[in-house]
């Protein structure tokens, strides 16, 4: 029986797919600590997935790509380059109207459009993700098929303040006290965090009705 296992990197873009589940589809957030991927998608596999899905959002590397932008990889570029199920990653992009391009890894959050660009420079990709490198590679462990469908949130250009990086947990959950605590600490920090507010919700949007349309066809895996 074929058991498709979406992994998301927050619990918000788990809650997307909650009410999809089903004895076909299992879904799961692998939270931000950098082997966490690694550790959640052996769990999924254990729960009988047969193919692993990464979803959720991601950074901008290329200054042309905005938020809300949809990147579907054939590859992920990290230590090395690792493919993802091509027919597989054909029939997704088909079934989302996108064309099949690259996503980068990122080992940590990329706050600053520096450390974009210097990832973009390295890897070409238009968009980075913690997640999905590391559910790649345990697929791949696995012989099992690997797609993943990420929609950019901050764009190259944008600053991640630290007031947002220290007011989320490693589920993705916002600690309003210690939110509350930085914007006093920290006002000059508040508009680079109501733009950033406003990127993620345009994105989360983009992602909520991505979910609406690949859900029923499991994300095109079959």
């Amino acid at each position: 029986m074929t058991k498709l296992g979406i992994i998301t990197g927050i619990a918000m873009e788990a809650k997307l797919l909650e009410r999809f589940v089903s004895p076909s589809l299992m879904v799961d957030y692998a939270g931000l600590d950098p082997s966490a991927a690694h550790r959640a998608a052996e769990k999924m596999i254990a729960a009988g997935a047969t193919a692993l899905l990464s979803f959720g959002l991601a950074g901008g590397l290329n200054p042309a790509v905005g938020a809300g932008a949809v990147v579907i990889p054939a590859e992920i570029r990290g230590q090395r380059k690792l493919s993802c199920d091509l027919a597989w990653t054909k029939r997704l992009a088909s079934l989302m109207k996108e064309t099949p391009s690259l996503l980068a890894h990122a080992p940590h959050v990329l706050s600053t459009a520096a450390m974009k660009a210097a990832v973009f420079a390295v890897t070409g990709a238009p968009a980075a993700d913690m997640e999905s490198y590391g559910i790649a590679e345990t697929a791949a462990v696995h012989g099992l098929p690997f797609a993943a469908l990420r929609v950019v949130a901050d764009t190259a250009a944008d600053t991640v303040p630290s007031i947002a990086l220290k007011s989320v947990d490693n589920a993705g959950r916002l600690r309003v006290g210690k939110a509350a605590w930085g914007a006093l600490t920290h006002p000059w920090q508040i508009p680079e965090l109501v733009r950033l507010g406003g990127r993620t919700a345009t994105a989360m949007s983009k992602l909520e009705a991505l979910a609406r349309l690949g859900a029923g066809g499991l994300f095109g895996l079959m």
